[in-house]
């Protein structure tokens, strides 16, 4: 996994790109640390150039979910496409996470 945060209006958005998978837990937790740290309202994870995803990342996701609700800081997902969008509505992360196209 590679990964880019990128300013937006009340918070940052994190492109996420090549496969997330168990092996990039602590990547992961370089961002699960911007949101127990900072001070944004708003945290997108953008996965347009995310090409695989497993369960290990997905349960990445729900700790950044529980980090974040809190602190009151808005979710989303955007961009997810094929598998990877197909995977994370199966283990139904619409119900934690907002998705955007």
């Amino acid at each position: 996994m590679r990964y880019k945060t990128v300013n937006i209006p009340d918070g940052k958005e994190i492109l996420i790109s090549d496969q997330f998978t168990f092996q990039d837990h602590d990547t992961f937790f370089e961002i699960v640390s911007l949101i127990k740290n900072g001070q944004d309202k708003k945290i997108v994870f953008n996965l347009a150039g995310c090409s695989f995803i497993d369960s290990a990342a997905l349960g990445m996701f729900v700790i950044a979910h529980d980090e974040a609700v809190p602190k009151k800081i808005q979710l989303s997902i955007k961009g997810a496409q094929g598998k990877v969008k197909d995977v994370m509505f199966a283990a139904r992360f619409d119900s934690l996470y907002t998705f955007e196209e």
